[in-house]
């Protein structure tokens, strides 16, 4: 027997909201998607591994998902890891139990696509080679990885020679996997012989997980076609994509909404409504260009009083300016129905702000489009428009029209540079702390 086929739904009552980083990631989607997540039935994770840090608070605690979604943390609901989803074993069930005194992980709230790729001690020693090897290059080419093994185990999916998750949880799949990388790759059995004790941890936690793995997208596809509200949340950022990022210094994956129907296996047209995160500023983690960053006391003072350090890895944040033609192009590649701007708190008590409308290159003169080319972005200057800050403490909760003159004009500036619609305002880490706006009726019935 199969599912009712899935139709674009034109209510508000069900169907699929998509929610992407509009920046380099880190735009704080954590919170919102945990906000989000309180009127789904199901919140799946489309892309990426525990190279990502989703923050947010439950019960006043703060709590950092590397991989489960944050629907966890709503009774009643189905988490999913999709088959874009590269899957750490060890960290997941550490991860699983960390989250045990808020919410228990069960083989009927959590499904782990047996189609997610799987990753291996051998494919986080060779990100860690890779990266010491770019940084030790003349050319200092390092991208700044996280040096988790995501980009090794994207490679091997992609070479077809990737262990996926069905696969890892079933002994005799397992074995016969590790035989024919010892057989076919360099260097592959000796680092199993030398690391002993990971490789028998990450065999493991197989059995432990294999009552969660399932045919998650079926399922997914299934609830679809029953109307269930579904909410599908990405990692990292638009401009970190494989494809439509500043590549090379970009993640393995494909951030952007289309990348949720291909990770889930959904027809586009099912898609009910799709949201961007982003900063009230900008930040950036690693290497790669970024034409508003700020390497004065402003950034300093953005990054100090942002705390804007990596939930990941620690590393300090690049800070700098709201960039609108950065902005648009996030438009463009996703079609975004409102963007949520978080940490406005963050910029209270500064005399002036800036926003980027157009770059400058020392060749090709005034550029209005963001350009595919990482060399071209990164010889480009911002071309600024100023507006008056504000200070005071922000309004923690009610419409976004709270906020002060000067506030909601950089707000509107905002709008019409990047040609979006600003629907909500983060004033706070907290779940609540948040001013909501216009055009938000799918998202408020999502959350109903």
């Amino acid at each position: 027997m199969t599912s009712e086929p899935m139709k674009r739904s034109t209510s508000h009552q069900s169907g699929i909201t998509i929610v992407v980083g509009a920046q380099w990631g880190d735009e704080g989607k954590g919170k919102w998607i945990d906000w989000i997540a309180g009127g789904a039935d199901i919140v799946a994770r489309y892309q990426g591994g525990n190279n990502a840090g989703h923050t947010l608070y439950v019960k006043g605690q703060k709590v950092v998902l590397h991989q489960i979604p944050s629907g966890i943390f709503h009774g009643g609901q189905k988490c999913v890891l999709a088959a874009g989803v590269v899957i750490n074993p060890g960290e997941l069930v550490r991860e699983m139990e960390k989250v045990a005194p808020f919410a228990k992980a069960t083989p009927d709230n959590l499904w782990l696509s047996a189609r997610a790729h799987t990753i291996t001690p051998w494919h986080i020693a060779t990100d860690g080679r890779r990266e010491a090897q770019r940084e030790a290059a003349a050319s200092g080419s390092a991208i700044g990885t996280t040096k988790r093994g995501i980009g090794p185990t994207y490679s091997e999916k992609t070479a077809r020679s990737g262990l996926r998750f069905g696969d890892y949880v079933n002994p005799v799949a397992r074995k016969n996997w590790m035989e024919a990388m010892a057989s076919a790759v360099d260097g592959f059995a000796a680092h199993c012989e030398s690391h002993k004790a990971e490789w028998e941890s990450f065999s493991k936690v197989a059995a432990q997980l294999a009552p969660f793995v399932c045919d998650a997208e079926a399922r997914v596809r299934k609830a679809a076609g029953e109307g269930k509200k579904i909410l599908m949340e990405g990692a990292q950022g638009t401009l970190l994509d494989l494809d439509h990022g500043t590549f090379p210094f970009v993640t393995s994956s494909s951030t952007i909404a289309a990348g949720a129907c291909a990770s889930l296996g959904i027809p586009p047209r099912a898609v009910t409504g799709i949201y961007g995160i982003a900063k009230a500023y900008l930040t950036r983690v690693g290497a790669g260009p970024f034409p508003t960053e700020l390497t004065n006391e402003t950034g300093n003072a953005l990054r100090e009083r942002g705390q804007e350090f990596g939930a990941t890895t620690g590393r300090p944040r690049r800070c700098g300016w709201f960039d609108a033609v950065a902005m648009r192009y996030a438009q463009d590649v996703n079609g975004f129905d409102g963007v949520i701007l978080n940490k406005f708190d963050i910029l209270s008590g500064m005399d002036e702000l800036k926003i980027a409308v157009a770059y400058e290159h020392p060749e090709l003169g005034c550029i209005e489009q963001f350009p595919w080319n990482a060399e071209i972005l990164a010889a480009c200057k911002p071309v600024y428009k100023t507006f008056p800050g504000w200070h005071g403490d922000l309004p923690k909760t009610g419409g976004i029209e709270a906020l002060p003159k000067a506030a909601l004009d950089y707000i509107r500036a905002i709008e019409e540079s990047s040609g979006i619609k600003v629907v909500a305002a983060g004033t706070g880490p907290g779940r609540e702390e948040a001013l909501l706006g216009r055009d938000l009726e799918r998202l408020v019935a999502l959350n109903s």
